[in-house]
This record gives structure tokens, C-alpha cells and sequence, in this order.
């Protein structure tokens, strides 16, 4: 039986097989999941702004006591940084005093796009003017467009909400010239970011649609309501009604994409090559590491799932009825397809090291991470009992023939073998360990569980075989019991 612990069942220690428990960086950066741990990518075709051009002329009539404190020079396109929100919520409302006067009415259109670009560079997002509605969106860098978008929509909107508060009161003249122009810069910056929204979901299906369109939903719906708030803008205004519309293709968008998950795990085009060492597949880390990125958006995830049943036939679909329901539905089938590939390793016991292995990998990633709060009563133990089932197959199909050649009598020939038992015992025995020292499981704890419960099969068998038959010659050199257990604990070293 394998060593249980009171959580796990099996003991999980040291590095073990989840080398990285997060799973490595969000599979958001990624077009298909081809390891554990990519991340990123190199930026092309992206809007590069020069230093913003400085707006003074007509900015006396807008607060000339935060224009005292602005240091022209400082003025030059910020990085995200989300350890100093509030340093950047200042440096953009000095550059906002600048930049402010172009959204008045006596500006000509040229005057006001080149500000638009200005401030949109300055929060990094002023590549989203060069984007449009069919599908300019370069796959490759969609993870980090997406964060570097989400991170200027927030920061955006704490500038917008700060100088709202701060020039709202006392109400004069100057101050409503200053609201004027204010919502009309929040308008034109929410109506450019929404841009994203259509290039997201004009995106080819893959996993990653699903991600950005969950990473662009929760930001929109959370944002843009408190503009129309702050702004009084009314359901027909273009900016509130182009959200209302880019939530709805958004949810739509990730309807499908939730539909076609299954699909995903199982499709052959994803790296499904066996690794023949039996250890844990990159696609374990990857998936897994995806539902954590798609439960990062919760609330918006709830709303896809929640959304409308019927299908385009006026079907049934298949979305689970919460997202715990849908992740466990997807675990299930990952372990469905690695149980499936499984049998492509030809090797005897192979299989059931793979299994072992991956088992083992999902159950960690699972429990360490906030998918545990979704699996079921019973879920971990079933786990459990499937990877005693592994062993015991394992057991059987690669130790039982080796110790049944210590089954006969000693020195009498075998009429298959032409040997006596005890050859036949060194010979089977030399052959399986020099197979499976390349074998692979990551994981020391689970290691070391093999490597004993072998021991605990091998050894006893061929100590009981040299005490009943005394007069057996044994060679002197490496055959001892000591000895062959130290050739046992070199296994499973890859």
C-alpha cells in the first residue's frame, strides 16, 4: 500500500514532480500548450511615441495652481509598474494638466487626436489607435498586451476619478470648462481602449481567446459602469453603449471558447508526444495552470456559465452549471486523454509509471493552488486508490515474472530456460534495472515510494530463496542482499 498522509494519501516532499506550483507563467502568452513555463514574447509593430507634446497654450484657464508643480521634462511614456499605483496616478494627472486643454470645443480635431495619442502612449496602451474591429491583434503577444491594457484601464480610471473629485467643487466657470473637458478625454480614452474588446474577440479559437476575453470582460464591466457614473453619461451615449455592446460579444465569445475546451485537451495538434521515460507530461502543467488563469476572473467566468443554455440549434449545450463544475469537467478529461496516450508506451510497467507519475502531478497542482476549493468530497481519495491500482499494476507486470524465476529447484535445468533458477533470477533482474534506471519520476517522495515498495517485493522473496536452499553457490560479488537493494535504489533516476 502506499504511504498515506492525512491530506494527500501519498506523501508529497521536497521539489517533487510540480517543480513549479504555479504552473509558471499565465498560458494567456501562449498559443497552445507547448510546456510548463513559457511566457511572453517579443513586441512588433507596436505605436512607439516620442516625448508628449507640451499643451500651454489656453491651459491657464485649468488649474494654474497644479500647473505650478509641473515639471515639463518629466513627461515620457511610463512602464506599468503595480507597486507604484499611486506615483503613477500623479505623474499622469500632471501630464492630464497638459494635455486637458486640447479636449476643450475651441480645439480643432488634429490638435485633439495628436493629445489622445499623447496620453494613451504615456500609460503604454498607445498601440490600441492602430488596432481595429478585424482582428489586428498579434496572437503572440496577447497575454501582454492584455495585462499591460488592463493595468493602464485601472490606472486610467483612478486619474479620471482623482480629477473629477478634485475640480467638481467649488462649481464655477472654470471648473465646468474643466468637467467638459475632462469627460470628453475619458470619453475618447474608454472609446480607444474598447478597441481591444474587438481585436480579442476577432482572435482565432484557441485557449487563449478564452483568457483574454475573461482578462478584458472583468476590467470593462467593473470600469466602465463608474465612468458612466461619474460622467452621467446616459444608456445612449456612444462610449456606454459601445461597452454594453463589448460585454456581450465578449460573453459570447467565451461561450464558445468554454465549448470548446474539451476539444483542446484532446486535440492532437497540441504537443500530445509521449515522453518515454514515463514523467509528467508538459501538458499537465499546462492545463493546469490554465484553469487557474481562467478562474483568476471569477465573477466574469460566473456570468459566462450563467449565460443563456440553448445552443444554435436550440440544443442543450454542454457548460457546466458553475465553474467548479466546469473544472473538475475539465480534469476529468485531461485525465481521461493522458490515461488514453498511456497506452502508446510499449514498454511493460511503463504505462503505469506515466499514470503514477501525472496522477500524482495533478492531485499536487490541484491542492496547492485555489482549485482546491472546487474539488468534491472524495476527490483526492479516489485519486489515492487509482494510484495504488498504477502500482500494483506496475508491480505486477514488471517484478512478479522476475521474482517467479526464483520458483523451481536449484540447479535443475529448465527445459525452456536451460538454466537454473537462480540465473534466471540475475538475468530478469539485470534486465528490468537497466531498463528502468531510465525511467523518470520527478517527484522524490513518490520515488522513493517505488524504489521501497520494490524492495519490499524483490528482496524478501530472494532472501526466503538462499536461506531455503543453503547449498545454492551465490557469486560473491554483487549478489548479496545488500547489494541488490542498493542496485534497486539506483531506479527511476531518468
Amino acid at each position: 500500500m502506499i504511504a498515506r498522509h492525512e491530506t494527500t494519501g501519498i506523501r508529497f516532499g521536497g521539489d517533487g514532480c510540480d517543480s513549479s506550483s504555479s504552473g509558471g507563467s499565465s498560458p494567456a502568452t501562449l498559443s497552445g500548450p507547448s510546456a510548463d513555463s513559457d511566457d511572453g514574447s517579443t513586441s512588433t509593430n507596436e505605436y512607439c511615441p516620442g516625448d508628449p507634446r507640451e499643451f500651454r497654450r489656453h491651459v491657464s484657464r485649468f488649474s494654474p495652481s497644479v500647473l505650478a508643480e509641473v515639471d515639463p521634462s518629466s513627461f515620457r511614456p511610463t512602464s506599468p509598474s503595480f507597486s507604484c499605483v499611486l506615483a503613477d496616478v500623479d505623474k499622469h494627472l500632471q501630464r492630464m494638466v497638459l494635455l486637458l486643454p486640447a479636449f476643450a470645443t475651441a480645439f480643432a480635431s488634429v490638435e485633439r487626436t495628436d493629445a489622445l495619442h499623447q496620453w494613451l502612449a504615456g500609460f503604454d496602451v498607445g498601440w490600441v489607435l492602430d488596432m481595429d474591429d478585424r482582428g489586428s491583434f498579434p496572437r503572440r503577444e496577447v497575454g501582454r498586451r492584455v495585462r499591460e491594457w488592463a493595468h493602464a484601464l485601472d490606472t486610467m480610471d483612478r486619474v479620471f476619478r482623482h480629477r473629477h473629485r478634485a475640480v467638481r467643487s467649488p462649481v464655477n466657470d472654470a471648473a465646468a470648462e474643466e468637467l467638459a473637458a475632462l469627460g470628453q478625454l475619458a470619453g475618447e480614452s474608454a472609446s480607444a481602449m474598447l478597441r481591444l474588446s474587438g481585436s480579442v474577440v476577432a482572435l482565432g479559437s484557441s485557449p487563449s481567446k478564452l483568457l483574454a476575453a475573461l482578462d478584458v470582460h472583468a476590467p470593462v464591466s467593473e470600469t466602465y459602469p463608474v465612468l458612466a457614473r461619474m460622467f452621467s453619461w446616459p444608456p445612449s451615449h456612444p462610449v456606454a453603449a459601445a461597452s454594453d455592446a463589448a460585454l456581450a460579444s465578449l460573453l459570447d465569445t467565451s461561450r464558445r471558447c468554454v465549448r470548446d475546451l474539451s476539444a483542446f485537451i484532446r486535440a492532437p495538434q497540441y504537443p500530445w508526444r509521449m515522453p518515454q521515460g514515463g514523467e509528467v507530461h508538459p501538458c499537465v502543467g499546462f492545463w493546469m495552470g490554465y484553469f487557474r488563469c481562467m478562474l483568476r476572473n471569477r465573477v466574469s467566468l460566473y456570468f459566462v456559465l450563467a449565460g443563456d443554455r440553448s445552443g444554435d440549434e436550440g440544443q442543450t449545450t454542454p457548460l457546466p452549471p458553475d465553474e467548479g463544475g466546469l473544472v473538475m469537467e475539465l480534469i476529468s478529461c485531461l485525465e481521461a486523454v493522458l490515461e488514453e496516450k498511456s497506452g502508446a508506451l510499449a514498454f511493460p510497467g511503463l504505462r503505469q509509471i506515466f499514470m503514477l507519475n501525472n496522477t500524482s502531478a495533478l492531485v499536487r497542482r490541484a491542492l496547492r493552488s485555489d482549485l482546491s476549493i472546487f474539488l468534491p468530497p472524495g476527490w483526492v481519495l479516489a485519486r489515492e486508490e487509482r494510484m495504488e491500482g498504477y502500482l500494483k499494476g506496475y508491480l505486477e507486470i514488471s517484478w512478479a515474472p522476475v521474482v517467479s524465476r526464483l520458483v523451481g529447484k536449484p540447479g535443475a535445468l529448465n527445459v525452456l530456460r536451460r538454466r537454473n533458477p537462480l540465473s534466471a533470477f540475475y538475468s530478469a533482474l539485470e534486465n528490468v534495472c537497466s531498463m528502468q534506471r531510465a525511467w523518470k519520476v520527478p517527484s522524490p517522495a513518490l520515488r522513493a515510494v517505488l524504489r521501497r515498495t520494490v524492495s519490499e517485493n524483490v528482496l524478501p522473496a530472494y532472501g526466503r530463496y538462499l536461506d531455503d536452499h543453503p547449498e545454492v553457490e551465490v557469486p560473491s560479488a554483487g549478489r548479496s542482499v545488500e547489494e541488490l537493494e542498493h542496485q534497486l535504489s539506483e531506479l527511476f533516476e531518468g
